[in-house]
């Protein structure tokens, strides 16, 4: 498959991407390298055997994105991309309402354009906030207390409505306690 994978020079999508280009997938990175550094994918591409294309670029950019849609023409996307502090959020919310609540909804309007109709966000167990009691499933009471986990809330339920709206958008979601990685 091409699959896009937005932040994928962060430390979740540069694994993902690895594992990505391992399995035999064509990958192009949409980065702004904001929260990420180009650095990781030298490492990816060592260990994969091969390099996944970056194109520096935010979400936000809807005519940059538009061009990377009609050149690469994605099957998938995987959308990592946005801003990921929790102490950060609460002191600049409107920053991380419109890089992670914005950004994503210009993203689904450029993948409906381009007729991509798969996207795995990349979510938080911070949506569970305190509303919820171990063992957590998907099922449990959401209710994040800060803006990050409150964009990530927000976008899950932007897709769930895209996807009721559009029976051919595929979405999975996921929701990582404190991921970390082999590599």
């Amino acid at each position: 498959m091409r699959v896009l994978v937005t932040g994928g020079a962060g430390y979740i999508g540069s694994h993902t991407t690895l594992e990505l280009l391992r399995a035999g997938h064509d990958v192009l990175i949409v980065d702004d390298l904001s929260n990420s550094s180009a650095e990781s994918l030298l490492r990816v591409a060592e260990l994969a055997g091969r390099a996944a294309e970056l194109v520096e670029a935010n979400v936000l950019d809807a005519e940059r994105l538009d061009a990377v849609f009609g050149s690469f023409r994605p099957e998938a996307v995987i959308h990592f991309a946005g801003r990921k502090a929790v102490g950060e959020s609460n002191r600049l919310p409107l920053l991380y309402y419109r890089e992670n609540v914005a950004g994503s909804v210009a993203l689904l309007e450029v993948m409906a354009a381009h007729d991509c109709r798969r996207i795995v966000f990349s979510s938080s167990a911070t949506v569970y906030g305190s509303a919820s009691e171990p063992p957590f499933t998907e099922d449990a009471p959401t209710g994040a207390t800060n803006p990050y986990g409150h964009t990530k809330h927000m976008i899950e339920q932007i897709l769930a409505d895209a996807a009721a709206a559009d029976p051919d958008l595929a979405v999975a979601v996921l929701r990582y306690f404190n991921p970390i990685g082999a590599h």
